[in-house]
């Protein structure tokens, strides 16, 4: 059996082996929110949600330290200076603890007007939302070093536990009652104790210890505008409609759509861990100017076919599914869901795309992300008759966004058939 999985190509190996330890990792989230979803009322879910949203909108483009610092430390532990990784990350840490603190402080003193005009009663829930913004300057220096040496087995590791933890204390602070703080306490600590089983094998490479050679942030930080930007323009396309349905319509409306974005949470992360070894591949080839195409292709190939049965499974029970992922399914909500199903798929096609541009170093992309993400805030802000009316704003943009970037992909000057 080892034989032959270690004759599999390597790319298709990568993927298998991306794919299962996300499939784990994605199976305790998916868990963690049908537990909220069967838990809290449709309200309180909607709450939530929105508030989540915020979370991913914010801190996705934080998380593009990770991407730069594990490009930067495979190239020093290639060529064994293990002391540039030491002296760069030591001093990002620095600065990444004082940027936290700041921005705990920011959110805690705006987080009575900002729960007051979402219409959220609780207030911790909005201090535990500083906590947690505060934690996404700090986890992707630990994650992005971990995955530049290649220590994929700590990486799984802190995931797969942080992901238990955070499914067993919800259960806990909910029955509880602690409800939307709970929920969000428990993703908070879950969070922290990940860090932690990183921190244990990098201790030598992480620190607050001041090193003797001067850092290099350049390479890192040059990396890092054109992704925070790229990264939280998509999160804002995928996620903003939640937080403009939360204040546009009424709670029972909003609860109706948050239950049908569960359906649109799976189809949008699904292939997310084919963007993850395409990456490091596309790179490499690009970096010796070899042929990237074959890489894309085999890439959106597989996307598309795991968003296609996705695409299937839904759609031939569509009730079945919503209620096994949430408990409830109104005819609403399952409707909704359809549109989800579409939507959220070609995102999740154009994100394979985004990772593609991002690995060649092709920015024309950006200044489209960013411009349909206006667009789209817009269109929903004058046009929001329905529920539905929303999801299809979201489905006519997501397909626009799709079919562009197909075209810049594969009508570059230097692109090979």
């Amino acid at each position: 059996m080892r034989a032959k999985f270690e004759r599999i190509d390597s790319f298709n190996r990568n993927i298998l082996i991306v794919f299962a330890g996300n499939s784990l990792v994605n199976f305790f989230n998916l868990v963690y929110q049908l537990l909220i979803a069967h838990n809290l009322t449709a309200a309180n879910f909607a709450a939530f949600n929105s508030l989540l949203s915020i979370f991913m909108m914010i801190s996705t483009p934080l998380s593009t330290l990770q991407l730069a610092l594990a490009k930067y430390c495979a190239g020093c532990s290639a060529q064994g200076l293990g002391s540039k990784v030491r002296s760069l990350c030591s001093g990002l840490l620095k600065k990444a603890v004082l940027l936290a603190a700041a921005t705990f402080g920011l959110f805690w003193l705006l987080s009575g007007q900002l729960m007051l005009s979402l219409k959220i009663p609780s207030l911790s829930a909005g201090y535990i939302l500083a906590a947690l913004l505060a934690l996404s300057w700090v986890a992707p220096l630990f994650s992005g070093v971990a995955q530049g040496l290649e220590l994929f087995g700590w990486s799984s590791g802190a995931s797969l536990a942080g992901a238990a933890l955070k499914l067993a204390l919800s259960v806990i602070f909910i029955k509880l009652g602690f409800n939307i703080a709970g929920a969000l306490g428990a993703l908070g600590i879950s969070s922290f104790v990940s860090m932690f089983i990183l921190y244990l094998p990098l201790k030598k490479y992480i620190g607050l210890k001041a090193s003797s050679q001067e850092a290099e942030y350049k390479p890192v930080l040059s990396f890092l505008l054109p992704v925070a930007i790229s990264n939280f323009s998509f999160i804002a396309l995928a996620s903003m409609d939640m937080v403009l349905v939360k204040h546009f319509f009424s709670e029972d409306s909003a609860g109706v759509y948050a239950l049908a974005q569960m359906v649109g949470k799976i189809f949008l992360f699904f292939p997310g861990a084919i963007s993850m070894v395409m990456f490091p591949r596309a790179s490499g080839l690009n970096a010796r100017n070899l042929d990237t195409g074959v890489v894309l292709r085999r890439s959106l190939f597989y996307a598309a076919a795991l968003c296609l049965t996705a695409v299937v499974v839904y759609n031939s029970a569509p009730s079945f599914v919503l209620r096994m992922l949430t408990g409830k399914a109104p005819a609403e909500s399952v409707a909704l869901g359809r549109l989800f199903s579409i939507s959220m798929s070609f995102f999740a096609l154009s994100f394979i795309l985004v990772t593609y541009f991002l690995s060649i170093n092709d920015l024309r992309f950006v200044k489209y992300l960013f411009g349909l993400g206006v667009l789209q805030c817009g269109a929903i802000m004058s046009w929001h008759a329905s529920l539905a009316q929303v999801q299809v704003i979201l489905s006519v943009n997501a397909l626009l966004l799709f079919l562009i970037y197909l075209m810049l992909a594969f009508k570059r000057p230097d692109a090979r058939p």
